[in-house]
């Protein structure tokens, strides 16, 4: 009882409520909050450090940047604090003041991201084809899923963040990790949209995330595989990840002889055979190893290969083709 009074006297405060009311809306800076709310940046430090004692709010640092996210755990605490917000009026003019300004913080982030997204694109050449669209490779991934929902998923090597987006229909929470605080940028302005308030992403080695074991029924790995110096590590840390009957989704180029792309888009590999990646995948606990070739569009990029398999407790490698 003690705790959810601490929890309701920290909820009484009206500056805190519009911090919780913005981060709502997703992940922002102590910076972005002040610029937002128009208080002092003490202030605002100090109101978040005690929502994050109260274990209401999460602390997220990436580089030197520190990223201030609502709590989603479904716990409790958790429960009270959305049930809270939800009852806050939107028509209240702090509120509606501050959304306002929000959108101008987001208006300067995507600005920041759109630099840099067309740095890589047009200039250093450098990650542009995992920017372009691959409507038929979207479309193999949603019916590899067919029609199941997914309460957690855990996009590993998230990049653009453009697979959390495709798949925000179909889970209640996702969050995508990646090491780049860069790519972090374009991320959170693919995923800028109200729509894509359950979707986070994270600085995170993709290989050692700080993920607790089991804690998702979905990890996917788009287009990451090639780049690695060890693709069966990101595999095994999807196994860490996933929960029994978990689906785990992979997706890569075929096996291919464009050397350039090692210069051009720092790839390590050159893509991978079917029964590769199957056999790793088989051999880290998963069973029902599924593999679709999506045929390239033109004869400039290789053929891509589509991987599903569930996680189990046994090791039987298995390729449906």
């Amino acid at each position: 009882m003690e705790q959810f009074a601490r929890i309701l006297k920290l909820l009484g405060h009206p500056d805190r409520l519009r911090i919780l009311a913005l981060l709502r809306r997703g992940e922002l800076t102590v910076s972005e909050l002040v610029s937002v709310m128009e208080l002092s940046q003490p202030r605002v430090t100090q109101y978040v450090k005690s929502l994050e004692d109260a274990g209401i709010v999460d602390r997220l640092r990436e580089g030197s940047w520190v990223f201030s996210r609502l709590r989603s755990d479904g716990d409790a605490v958790s429960s009270l604090v959305r049930g809270v917000l939800k009852q806050l009026p939107s028509a209240d003019p702090i509120l509606a003041a501050d959304r306002n300004r929000l959108e101008d913080v987001r208006a300067s982030r995507a600005t920041r991201a759109e630099r840099f997204f067309a740095d890589v694109a047009n200039n250093r050449g450098q990650l542009s084809h995992e920017f372009l669209p691959k409507s038929r490779v979207e479309a193999m991934i949603l019916a590899q899923l067919g029609d199941r929902t997914f309460d957690f998923m855990v996009d590993l090597g998230t990049g653009s963040g453009r697979i959390l987006a495709l798949l925000a229909d179909r889970v209640r929470r996702g969050t995508g990790v990646d090491l780049s605080p860069d790519m972090l940028r374009v991320a959170r302005y693919t995923l800028r949209d109200e729509r894509f308030g359950h979707l986070f992403v994270q600085q995170s080695d993709l290989c050692q995330t700080p993920l607790a074991d089991g804690v998702a029924d979905l990890v996917t790995v788009h287009q990451v595989l090639h780049h690695l110096d060890q693709p069966v590590d990101a595999l095994s840390e999807a196994m860490r990840l996933l929960r029994p009957d978990g689906v785990l989704l992979v997706v890569d180029f075929a096996e291919h002889e464009r050397e350039e792309f090692r210069d051009q888009y720092a790839h390590r590999r050159l893509g991978f055979s079917e029964r590769e990646i199957a056999d790793q995948i088989g051999a880290s606990d998963f069973h029902n190893v599924v593999c679709t070739r999506v045929d390239a569009s033109d004869a400039d990029h290789p053929d891509l290969l589509v991987w599903r398999a569930t996680r189990t407790t046994t090791r039987t490698p298995e390729l449906v083709t």
